[in-house]
């Protein structure tokens, strides 16, 4: 019966260079444990697909069906989403990460007329007595406000308020006057929040396989890969046209009583795609279900 043993080092063998990579490998063939017992396993790959999506929320302003009136605008009056998968990584994980939960690199950032929060003010700055109004009579009094805001700032600009106002003084007066003048327009324009998040897939390598299915998503946020709608997003590997083979080690006949069959991962390509959008494409990685079986003599193995 020929054996099959372990590449602890595949940098020994002329498989791969980097003595730090070694440890993506897992026990092949028969082996023995610390306590001498036989071990069996087998040569596999395990990859990792991390992708990076960027959502956009358009939240409407409450004053947003009268900007068109008093503004002269026309921002949005429904509330919408957007999720793109803007890119992707790909790599080898070993078999304790494989269960490992990943800790999302999660960030958010708020541009055109936004505050910090994606929801608005719990008292509008328009508001500046506690008597009722209709919706409309506030949206103009906001508009007012900030007609009354820009007339300030010109007059800061052009020296018409005063001659005390200079310097660092005038600078932050400014920045006030920006800011007040932001909030009023939300109540209008809405807010646009953008937020980034990754999310990791494990995708276990089969023989001979090269396409998988990573994912689905749309407007709706990411979905099962059970579901037709969506998105796809795919993993594609391109193994290389060359023959994996030793680069220095010789290679002997299977039949030789010394030999031992060992696995050589093939150099393969990964290509992760969305419909005809590729997102990334120059990632290459050993994948030792693309690879091929080799035999050596036992003695070439420490």
């Amino acid at each position: 019966m020929k054996k099959f043993l372990m590449i602890m080092a595949l940098a020994t063998l002329g498989v791969v260079s980097a003595s730090a990579q070694n440890n993506i490998y897992k026990t092949i063939g028969v082996s023995k444990d610390a306590k001498g017992n036989i071990v069996i396993s087998d040569p596999s790959t395990i990859l990792a697909v991390d992708l990076t999506f960027e959502e956009e929320q358009i939240v409407v302003g409450p004053y947003a069906k009268y900007a068109q009136k008093y503004l002269e605008t026309r921002p949005s009056l429904v509330d919408k989403s957007t999720l793109t998968l803007k890119s992707a990584e790909v790599a080898i994980v070993t078999d304790s990460e494989f269960k490992a939960k990943r800790v999302a690199r999660d960030k958010k950032s708020a541009v055109s007329y936004l505050g910090d929060e994606d929801e608005f003010a719990k008292v509008s700055p328009d508001r500046v007595n506690s008597s009722s109004m209709s919706p409309e009579n506030a949206a103009a009094q906001a508009a007012q406000a900030i007609f009354t805001i820009r007339k300030n700032r010109m007059d800061l600009i052009s020296g018409e308020a005063g001659e005390n106002v200079f310097g660092a003084g005038l600078k932050d007066a400014l920045a006030e006057l920006d800011a007040k003048e932001q909030a009023y327009l939300e109540l209008f324009l809405g807010k646009k929040v953008v937020k980034t998040f990754t999310k990791r897939f494990i995708i276990p390598v089969v023989a001979g396989q090269e396409s998988y299915s990573v994912a689905r998503f749309s407007n709706k946020g990411i979905v099962e890969n059970g579901e037709a709608t969506g998105n796809e997003v795919k993993l594609i590997l391109t193994p290389s046209a060359a023959t994996p083979k030793f680069s220095s080690i010789s290679e002997v006949d299977a039949r030789d009583k010394t030999a031992i069959a060992v696995r050589i991962a093939n150099m393969a390509t990964c290509s992760v795609v969305v419909g005809e959008k590729q997102i990334v494409s120059n990632t290459v990685l050993p994948i030792f279900e693309l690879g091929r079986t080799a035999y050596i003599s036992a003695g070439l193995v420490k």
